[in-house]
């Protein structure tokens, strides 16, 4: 395996980690702090093509991806639950957090499974595989989670995946760098808009009454 392939591969066993983690944790900071790791790993990726590649769009797409996605919003979270006397977690999430992620773990195995059954051979490339499991990823969370704040994150997940897999596949698409700025703005958008009006709507980010910590 060239060395090439050993970044991409280790960039890719990091951003799994990091979807299983957000499968896992039930309170919103760590998740915060997931989805912004994961999105950072995503620049260091097209970073590296960018230098592999001798590209000027994928450099300025980590560029952005860093500043967007692994530090505005994240920054714009942060700020929708400053009001919050407590670290927002979803109510009864600690009886369920086994659950997410033993889900999430049998999602992405079943996920890589139906990849190398369907599209290895289109897609040959080293860790194809990891986007479509990221993919699965966010439609679990967004399926199974009831937190408004996690679910935006969920559907992050999903834009990171997105973006990824472009990096991957189609990194030379004309069309690949519109698409991930308006991923990008699109997030900040769903971020700091949807969310305010939510919690103007219903006093709280969450679709139900916030559980305080307790022990």
């Amino acid at each position: 395996m060239d060395l090439s392939a050993e970044v991409l591969a280790l960039i890719g066993v990091g951003v799994l980690l990091t979807s299983l983690f957000l499968q896992s944790e039930s309170f919103v900071d760590p998740l915060i702090d997931g989805i912004a790791l994961q999105s950072l790993l995503l620049g260091v990726l097209l970073g590296w093509l960018a230098w592999t590649e001798h590209s000027v769009d994928l450099a300025f797409l980590a560029g952005l991806t860093v500043v967007v996605r692994a530090i505005v919003i994240p920054y714009v979270l942060r700020r929708q639950i400053r009001a919050f006397r407590w670290r927002i977690r979803e109510v009864h999430a600690a009886n369920r957090v086994t659950g997410h992620a033993l889900a999430a773990v049998a999602a992405a195995i079943v996920a890589w499974f139906v990849f190398q059954q369907t599209l290895a051979t289109v897609f040959p490339q080293t860790g194809g595989a990891l986007p479509f499991i990221l993919l699965v990823q966010g439609l679990l969370m967004l399926a199974t989670r009831s937190n408004t704040l996690v679910q935006v994150m969920g559907y992050l997940e999903e834009e990171n995946a997105i973006v990824y897999a472009g990096a991957l596949f189609a990194s030379g698409f004309p069309l690949f760098v519109e698409v991930v700025v308006f991923l990008d703005v699109l997030g900040v958008v769903l971020v700091g808009v949807i969310l305010s009006i939510q919690r103007d709507v219903t006093g709280s980010p969450e679709e139900v009454v916030l559980e305080e910590l307790s022990g």
